[in-house]
């Protein structure tokens, strides 16, 4: 994964605004951040005017440099009517909640196209209903995998992201720094599904047909961008062994792939299968048998969230009640039966 040095303002001021209001706010008290909340509508519910920047010097070491983020949680020190400070105390904590971020565009596993919005979205929120009913829980769907890890999280603009692989962090003499900061930043749940990464190469090219990644080494391999890269790290296919080319979604690998642009696609297999029919390539394109790596998908937590303890055992045992009850095979096998439905049709 890559760890990206900034995210966009558009991507973060579109995160502050996500439909949820400000809670009831008084001038000269504290104030606990909730999700939806922006210091403009802060300051508008506690002091009828949108003038901000009283909020913002008061709390500017909690905040940080951008005023147009701020993370859930915070306690703000709404300032007097006189300018002086409220007293120091703990604002009320509400109820425990969960929010959780993936992106469109994986298809068949998280897409806001299919039933239930994707099969992983549903084992996700039917883990959580069956281990915690009483925890309200919530997926919103942004189109930036590499901001999940990077920015959204660390910020704590989300409890949690996925699907994300964990990289193999016993190892770590083997890590790249994005890896190893994955390891020593970031927790894993117990694997939701398990998908095939493979390689899509031009049929005649003779990539189809290779049966050792080292026959890669000096081709242009796309990857999407913020996707794991762990297992071609281990195969050794990872600059500056090959050229890594990392646009924004799948389609755009298999469309430079066809175009000639790059030489492989490395990709889970069932997704590759469904952007191949989406972009009409039939039998262009075409899956190597031989090379695949089999990858847990996971959901990921930043440490620092206060949250990740108890987000973490909840999804542990709300997947394996699911497992027990057979109600994870029976949300499987409809995501696969539907998948295969929209590759006929």
């Amino acid at each position: 994964m890559k760890i990206l040095a900034a995210v966009t303002l558009t991507l973060l001021a579109a995160i502050a605004i996500a439909p949820a209001p400000a809670a009831a706010q008084e001038a000269c008290s504290l104030y606990r951040v909730k999700r939806g909340d922006t210091l403009r509508e802060i300051t508008q519910a506690a002091y009828g005017n949108d003038n901000f920047r009283a909020i913002y010097r008061e709390n500017r070491a909690e905040i940080g440099r951008n005023p147009n983020i701020i993370s859930i949680g915070t306690v703000l020190r709404l300032p007097c009517l006189d300018g002086t400070s409220p007293e120091e105390a703990i604002a009320p904590e509400g109820p425990v909640s969960f929010s959780l971020v993936t992106a469109n565009g994986y298809l068949p596993y998280t897409d806001e196209s299919l039933t239930g919005r994707g099969m992983l979205v549903r084992l996700v929120e039917t883990a959580l209903l069956r281990a915690a009913p009483e925890k309200p829980a919530e997926v919103i769907f942004v189109n930036d995998w590499a901001a999940h890890l990077d920015a959204l999280l660390p910020r704590q603009a989300f409890d949690a992201s996925f699907p994300w692989t964990r990289p193999g962090c016993e190892t770590q003499g083997m890590l790249t720094s994005q890896e190893l900061y994955a390891c020593q930043n970031y927790a894993y749940s117990n694997p939701l599904y398990e998908v095939v990464e493979g390689y899509f190469a031009m049929a005649g090219s003779g990539f189809e047909a290779v049966l050792d990644t080292a026959a890669f080494q000096g081709t242009r391999i796309c990857r999407p961008e913020g996707y794991p890269t762990g297992h071609l790290e281990e195969a050794g296919l990872m600059p500056p062994k090959v050229t890594l080319v990392s646009p924004t979604g799948a389609h755009a690998c298999f469309t430079a792939l066809a175009a000639g642009e790059v030489d492989i696609v490395a990709l889970d297999t069932r997704a590759g299968e469904r952007v191949k029919d989406d972009l009409g390539l039939g039998f262009d394109i075409v899956e190597n048998p031989h090379l695949f790596t089999i990858q847990p998908l996971q959901v990921a937590m930043h440490t620092g969230n206060p949250n990740s303890e108890t987000l973490l055992a909840d999804l542990n045992a709300g997947l394996a009640i699911m497992l027990e009850s057979g109600e994870w095979a029976s949300i499987v096998s409809e995501g696969l039966r539907e998948h295969t439905a929209a590759l006929v049709n």
